[in-house]
């Protein structure tokens, strides 16, 4: 008569794989969502600052308009969804191109468009 229990060593291969798998998904899902978390879902035509701390909602500046923060606004995240450069002002002091997203604690005073390519901050 057969048994139908699995012997020892399948036993093992089989709770191994399983738990690969289970792993496997665990740590692909983690990743996604700290990837999902890290990137500003900003509009077409907006500069978009990811508060630090909040309700994680993006402060929108659209292309073209400046804006000025006192006290400045602390960020995690810039991205520039316009299509000309902007000039960032605050702790950091730098230009973000069109398309290009910065990340990395910030505290932001003033976001405009750059002057012929050219940030005087």
């Amino acid at each position: 008569m057969r048994s139908s229990r699995l012997s020892g060593t399948r036993r093992i291969a089989v709770v191994g794989a399983a738990l690969a798998v289970a792993l496997g998904t665990t740590v692909l899902g983690t990743a996604s969502a700290a990837e999902g978390a890290a990137a500003v879902d900003c509009p077409k035509g907006y500069v978009c600052l990811l508060p630090l701390f909040g309700s994680g909602a993006p402060v929108l500046v659209k292309e073209g308009d400046s804006a000025k923060y006192d006290p400045a606004l602390t960020v995690a995240e810039v991205t520039n969804s316009t299509a000309v450069t902007y000039c960032v002002g605050g702790d950091l002091n730098y230009p973000l191109a069109a398309g290009r997203t910065q990340t990395g604690t910030n505290r932001v005073t003033s976001v405009t468009p750059s002057a012929g390519g050219a940030c005087l901050l």
